[in-house]
Formats: C-alpha cells, structure tokens, sequence
C-alpha cells in the first residue's frame, strides 16, 4: 500500500470516529462508505483514534451523556447539559442541538416552510390571524438563527477558528439564504476539516449557476492550489459538474482516477448513473443502477430517482417491482414513498400519487424531487395553482432544479400566461441547454405571442440538438433521426413568415422522418402539403406519388388528397 493511500485511510478513519461523535450521522455514514471503498490493502492498518485534549476530556463525559440525548431525539436536554463545557466540538454539539430543536419546531409550526424568505413571501396570502403567527415564528426563527451565530463568533474571538462551528454557521446562513456568507464560511470550514461531506454538499447549494461554479473552480485553483489537488476538492468536483448536467470529459476523467483509487465506491457509481440520467441516456443508466443495486441491494438512497427514469421508460411491471420491494426494505422512508407513488402515477391514480408524495414530504421536507413530481400530478389533475406552489418550494429548496423551472412553466403555459411560462422555460433551459424539450417550449410561447422570428430560432435550436443523435439501420449507413413535430413547426412558422423555399425544405424533412418514426399527424400533415405544393407548380407525377398514400388523418384531409390524387392523375403526361 502507497504511503499515500495509507494516509488517506487514516484521515478518513479519523474523520469518520470524529463526525460520528459530533453526530453528524450523515457525513460520517459517507465518510465510512468511502474508507470501505477504498482500494483494499493486504498490510494491517492500526486504528488508531485521535488524541482529545486537555478541554475535552474535561468535557468527555458531559459530551458522552449529551450525545446519547441527542440520539434519543432529546436535542433541548442534549444542549442544556453541554451549557458549562469550553470545547470547541462541545460547543458544537451543544449548538447544533439547539439548531436541530429550532429546525423541528419550525417545520411542525409552519407545515415545512422553515426558510425563513419563503415565509415571509407567503404572509401576504395569509389572513391576518394566521399572517400574525407566521410573522412571530418568522422573529423567533431569525431570533434563534442569530444567537448560534454570536456565540460561534464570541469563541472564535477567544479561541482557535474550529471547522465544526464554521459548518454550523454557514448551516446557518444557507438556512437564512445568505449565501455568499454561508459560502465563505463553509469553505473555511472544509479547509480545517475536508472530510465532511455535509459541508461540501452545503458549499454546493451555495453556488447557483454552472458559470459562477466555474469561478469559485478557478480561484480555489489559483489562491489554494495544495487545496485543489486534495481528493475532497475532487469529489467536489464531480458532484458539482453532476449537478449541473456536465457530461463532459473532464466528469468522466475525474470519475475514473477517483474510481481506480475507491473500486468500491458506490458513491461514484452513482455520479455516472446521475449524469447518464440527466443526459437522457436511460438504457445505459438503468444498466448501472441495475449494477449499483446488485452491489448493494437493500441501498434505498437514490432509489427514487431510479423509479423516475423507469416511470420515463414506461417499464411498469419493473416499477411495480421496485416500489413493493422498498416498501418491504424500509416502509417509512421519503425514497420509499416517491416510489410508491411513481407506480400509482403510472396507472393514472393521481390523488395516491399525491398522498404518498405528501408522507415522503412529512418524512424529509427537503425531498426536492417530491415537491416536482407532486406538481406533475396537480397539473395532470388541471390544478394549475397547486402545480405552481408544488414547483416552487421545490425550487426554493434547489433552484438548480431545471424539471421544476419547466414544470412552472407548463404550469403558467395551461392558464394561457405566456411571458411568465417563457421566463421560466428560459430558467430551465440555462440549466440544461441541451434539452429539445426546453427549446421547443420556448418556441411554443414564442408562437404564441407572435415572435414568430424568436420562435424559429428556438425550434431551430431544438433541430441541432435533435441533429446530434445518429440511428443505426440494418445493413445501412447511420443517419440522424429528427422528430417530426419540430420539423413541421419549423414548416409552419416558415409559412407565416412568408418563406417558401424554407417551408418546402422543412415539410420535405419532416415528411422523410417517416421511416424512424412511422405514420403520424405531422408527416400526415407534411405528405399533403407537400402533394399541393406539387400540384400548385405542375410536377402532377409527383403530387399523385404522394397524395395516393395519404390514409392517415381526419375525413376532410382524406377528400382533399383523393382530389388531388385525382387532379394530379387527370393531368399527368405519360
């Protein structure tokens, strides 16, 4: 074993002991995953656990009783017996506590609207009773926020900065949505202590858009460049490219050098299944779920976004599978219950769907993909307000969401308020600019409020992307499949514009997607318009070639190719 790996896998044993004594179970669960991932070694390694100092063995037992209060869910009685304690992880504890209790309170006052700015946008809706509650629990909140962050400040004036207390702060300050300040102190936190992936995964929901990840990158790279290279900044690396839908070469080359040095992983594993999802590579990403799965078969954590590419596949017996055995692994799980109800989305059972959306809620009020796919279900059930409500807490908990932008989109489209639904259709395509769907969802708005130039374009767009994708024949060369139906926009829009050599070139192209996509309304549609256009300048040859097919639309549609059919044959010149 490398000296290197050796070391590693004593920080990480280190770091693993002491994040599960601060009871940050999370990170410590991550933490411990990732040393037994690591590349196995056949030399003995001592286990050795950290010195405490002279303060903390003051403290030890005070610390020991407080944690085991902690564990029982008693987390006031937890932070009243660590009030006399002086270390700094006591402190911690103590605090944390107190943030944990306010946390809970918050969330049983206000039905999961705990952030304190998405409280306050939702007085107005209140009436005046209810709007006086939520405005006290507002000032209790920010009460309580502020003094875990004066005392945290009080010690480091007396003591050395403590990477925990740092944690806790900008925990803090995500929870009052003052990024910038929570970025900075979660970045000295994870300097002083780079093992806990909770705080990473807060630096991470600190950074909003792919081009400001870019920079923090950069300046990592050229103020800390010892920093950089560290196998934490790496990891952070890849979750953050994930995370912004970046199926680049640089994810996979990082993926792969930290794959060689923890085979196994399941972590990274699911950084690959992640962005082969996003990219809308569902075969292949159900393969390596399929392999994550066997691994490690009673794993629920991402299960739920797994149920969703298959719900997307419209596998429903493996769906119906998958949510049964969840419910046997561990019932009263947030995964769980998002599965149970994508299986009753499939069979159409919208009001189930939404109860179990709404239990996986109750268990974790972060559950994002709960809050999307719950106002999917209202918008298929017409309830375009609730829909709207559903995407937007969901936003408010990650606005790097792009299937809530888009779903608040739809949902602004349905009651016919067509500039709203276009700013947030463009949210969701900054996110994901190599999505059809966006593009072609913007070009619907645009249509529609007569920017038939803008709408070219952003079909256009969705024609490139479209382009991109190659479809193998037997025996023939590969060639690129387009949907017909952003063809025929195309065609159409062309058409309002007044120009016909473009409106016969996109008609002539979405007519030839025919043979991938078979017979639909828009090839249909594209056959007769092309069987006129042919008639109109005397190639009768060739209206009669296409007009004789036509069999595939409404009975008026039908007549009008059977006259041409027949005009065409009357005139043509043997």
């Amino acid at each position: 074993m490398s000296p290197e790996v050796h070391q590693l896998r004593s920080e990480l044993y280190r770091a693993a002991v002491k994040l599960d004594d601060l009871c940050l179970f999370n990170a410590a669960k991550w933490a411990t995953e990732a040393l037994q991932g690591l590349v196995p070694s056949e030399e003995a390694f001592d286990y050795t656990p950290s010195e405490l100092s002279a303060e903390e063995k003051q403290d030890r037992v005070s610390f020991m009783l407080a944690k085991n209060y902690f564990n029982c869910k008693e987390f006031e009685r937890a932070a009243h017996t660590l009030r006399n304690c002086v270390s700094g992880d006591a402190l911690f504890l103590r605090l944390y506590s107190m943030y944990i209790s306010i946390d809970k309170k918050a969330t049983e006052d206000t039905d999961g609207s705990v952030n304190t700015v998405q409280l306050q946008s939702m007085l107005k809706q209140s009436d005046t009773s209810e709007s006086e509650h939520r405005y006290q629990i507002v000032d209790e909140l920010n009460s309580s926020l502020g003094k875990i962050m004066v005392e945290i400040d009080q010690y480091h004036e007396k003591a050395e900065e403590n990477a925990h207390l740092q944690f806790l702060a900008g925990l803090t300050y995500n929870k009052k949505k003052k990024h910038q300040m929570a970025q900075e102190r979660l970045f000295a936190s994870v300097k002083l202590f780079p093992y806990n992936w909770s705080c990473w995964q807060e630096l991470i929901a600190t950074i909003p858009t792919f081009e400001e990840a870019q920079v923090f990158l950069l300046q990592v790279r050229k103020k800390e460049p010892a920093f950089a290279s560290h196998v934490m900044f790496q990891f952070f690396e890849v979750v953050l490219l994930q995370e912004f839908y970046q199926q680049s070469a640089t994810f996979s080359e990082k993926v792969t050098s930290l794959i060689e040095l923890f085979p196994s992983f399941v972590f990274l594993k699911v950084q690959n299944f992640l962005v082969a999802y996003h990219g809308l590579d569902y075969f292949q990403a159900e393969q390596m779920f399929d392999e994550i799965i066997a691994k490690d078969p009673l794993r629920l954590d991402d299960l739920d976004t797994y149920s969703n590419m298959l719900y997307v596949m419209e596998k429903k017996s493996k769906l119906s599978y998958l949510a049964h055995y969840a419910s046997q692994v561990d019932n009263f799980r947030s995964e769980t219950c998002c599965i149970v109800a994508n299986y009753h989305s499939m069979k159409g059972e919208h009001e189930k769907a939404i109860m179990y959306y709404r239990r996986a809620l109750l268990l974790n009020k972060n559950c994002l993909s709960a809050w999307t796919l719950m106002g999917h279900e209202f918008v298929e059930l017409k309830n375009s307000h609730a829909a709207i409500e559903s995407y937007r807490r969901a936003v408010d908990i990650n606005a790097k969401d792009f299937r809530a932008w888009y779903g608040l989109g739809q949902a602004y489209e349905v009651l016919d308020m067509h500039l709203y639904a276009l700013y947030y259709y463009q949210r969701a395509t900054n996110l994901q600019p190599m999505d059809k769907r966006m593009w072609q969802a913007i070009g619907n708005c645009y249509e529609k409020i007569d920017k038939l130039e803008e709408a070219v374009r952003s079909f256009e767009k969705a024609l490139a992307i479209d382009s991109l994708n190659e479809v193998d024949t037997e025996g023939g060369e590969p060639h690129v499949s387009i949907e017909p139906h952003i063809c025929y926009k195309l065609a159409t829009i062309s058409e309002k514009l007044g120009r016909s050599k473009e409106t016969y070139r996109f008609m002539r192209m979405c007519l030839e997607q025919e043979f991938d996509w078979g017979l639909s309304d828009e090839t249909s549609k594209a056959r007769l318009w092309l069987a006129r256009h042919a008639l109109e300048n005397q190639r009768f040859n060739e209206a009669y070639d296409l007009a004789k097919e036509f069999n595939f639309n409404n009975a008026h549609d039908v007549e009008e190719a059977r006259a041409i059919a027949k005009d065409a044959r009357g005139r043509m010149t043997y």
